[in-house]
């Protein structure tokens, strides 16, 4: 009896092991690469339950390929997501979903899914061929009740780089099925932090770590990706920056610090190559404001160390790590943001990421934007109207400024 159960489990075994996996190393060295990601944040607040709601993300791919897969994320919930349906098609220019592009988006074969607390999901792979620099409708029933506690903030309006809401939130529902959405209201990313695409062309991943100066106002490297990508889909540019973001200490209500997030938002990205550790400005701005005590302003060695920290990690991956300088930040009207002391912290940081060798490159962003005639400033007509960061002429001059033999 023992070995006829014995060998009962022996066939069982082999025969799960030779159906697919949703997800393996082996989809990975296939082409599976990154084309988008949002970083997970815990939003934190008086919190409105979403219950019987329907949440459609509107999201910029920067590759396409001839299948996807979403990364849904319940890292900072404090209860389960069930997530009752899901759907992902085109969307046109209208905001409606391209007839006879919607997709069910399955897990594991099924429709539904119970995110368990502090888990991410994969979806399985879904087919649907996606064209470069498409956007797609990815939609989410949700049973509810859950708080909208693991979200990815957006500013300027939770607008994309294209002036386009983040997404939206139905009154009630099941709208995931419904090509137009009606008397919808705008929302930051819900839920949702990646979209991987099956593309055995693009050979590199280059991934930003940065602030809201890339990422909200900020689009500099969707604007890089566009640009390596001009004679064809090689590279997949992600924009992995998020708000109030800090490399060395978790901003309340803003996300974890970078060097806490890094492996999940950027080794484990499928297909990572490159890192461009973009900012480091909440860093020496932040202290002293409201928010976080004079006493959190580090020095050039703390946060050199920081950038140590990534280097060692990334090469341990075989990922290439690109450090940029830190732009010019005089004239913002966040009370406490900007002194003297710390533009001088500042400018001692661009002098250490210039002279060390650590990196495998460099990309001068204070050198490109900073005023000649005002070193602590932006160049005029270049910067946005609170002086925090490049407006859009100063993204594109960015762009075309970089140079992209750094990622060969």
């Amino acid at each position: 009896m023992k070995l006829k159960l014995l060998l009962e489990l022996i066939v069982t075994t082999l025969a799960l092991g030779l159906m697919p996996p949703a997800w393996s190393q082996s989809d990975a060295e296939a082409g599976w690469v990154a084309s988008w990601t949002a970083g997970p944040q815990q939003q934190v607040g008086d919190l409105v339950p979403l219950e019987d709601r329907t949440i459609r993300a509107y999201v910029p791919l920067g590759v396409g390929g001839e299948q996807i897969m979403i990364r849904f994320s319940n890292e900072y919930g404090s209860e389960a997501l069930n997530i009752g349906a899901a759907t992902v098609g085109l969307l046109e220019p209208d905001g409606s979903i391209r007839a006879g592009s919607l997709r069910k988006v399955t897990f594991g074969g099924a429709a539904s899914l119970l995110v368990p607390v502090g888990a991410p999901a994969y979806s399985d792979p879904v087919a649907l061929a996606v064209p470069d620099a498409a956007v797609l409708a990815i939609s989410l029933h949700l049973p509810g009740p859950v708080l909208p506690e693991t979200y990815n903030r957006r500013s300027a309006g939770a607008q994309t780089a294209d002036g386009r809401p983040s997404g939206a939130v139905v009154a009630a529902g099941n709208a995931t099925d419904t090509l137009q959405l009606v008397d919808a209201e705008a929302s930051d990313f819900l839920f949702l932090t990646r979209v991987d695409v099956l593309q055995p062309q693009v050979s590199k991943v280059i991934a930003v770590l940065g602030t809201s100066r890339t990422n909200g106002p900020g689009h500099w490297p969707e604007y890089l990706g566009s640009r390596l990508n001009s004679a064809g889909p090689s590279v997949s540019v992600i924009n992995a920056s998020l708000q109030a973001n800090v490399l060395t200490w978790p901003y309340p209500g803003g996300g974890d610090a970078a060097l806490a997030r890094f492996d999940r938002d950027i080794l484990m990205v499928p297909g990572i190559t490159h890192v461009v550790i973009a900012d480091a400005i909440n860093d020496i701005g932040q202290p002293g404001t409201a928010v976080i005590p004079a006493s959190r302003l580090p020095s050039v060695e703390t946060l050199g160390a920081a950038y140590q920290q990534f280097v060692t990690r990334a090469r341990a991956r075989g990922v290439k790590v690109i450090a940029a300088t830190v732009m010019p930040f005089e004239g913002v009207p966040f009370e406490g943001f900007y002194a003297p002391n710390k533009d001088v912290l500042r400018r001692q940081l661009n002098e250490w990421i210039r002279n060390n060798d650590i990196f495998d490159g460099i990309i001068d962003l204070d050198a490109m934007m900073r005023d000649p005639q005002n070193p602590s400033r932006f160049r005029p007509g270049l910067h946005t109207d609170n002086n925090f960061g490049p407006n859009a002429a100063g993204e594109q001059m960015i762009a075309e400024a970089i140079n992209i033999e750094l990622f060969r």
